[in-house]
């Protein structure tokens, strides 16, 4: 169910990856303009209201960084929020996991490097 964190996470992405598409089974929405980002709102890790993947090859080709040194971006920001995240064994993308809307501004500030 859609939440204060999830609709604050949401609202940063759509500033710095543009307007996402809603995920068919309406448990988030993703981004495809510059790779590909999803954001959800159900089937987390508990204590988490929203989580966010990452397809790191093609956002790093995206936006010209390598990427080893993506992920390691997105490890300072789970190291951020310290929160364990739901596994999906279709798509092993880094996550990361928020629980309030401090983990979210902490999160955007690191991935602002990502802006064009």
């Amino acid at each position: 169910m859609e939440n204060a964190v999830y609709n604050k996470a949401l609202n940063a992405l759509k500033m710095q990856f543009g307007m996402p598409r809603p995920l068919q089974n309406q448990n988030g929405a993703r981004f495809l303009r510059n790779g590909t980002i999803t954001i959800y709102h159900t089937e987390l890790a508990p204590g988490n209201q929203a989580e966010i993947t990452f397809n790191v090859q093609p956002i790093s080709s995206s936006y010209g960084i390598a990427p080893a040194k993506l992920n390691a971006l997105l490890d300072e920001c789970r190291k951020l929020t310290g929160r364990p995240t739901e596994l999906n064994k279709l798509q092993n993308w880094p996550r990361i996991g928020l629980a309030t809307e401090e983990d979210v501004t902490l999160v955007m500030d690191k991935l602002a490097v990502l802006k064009k």
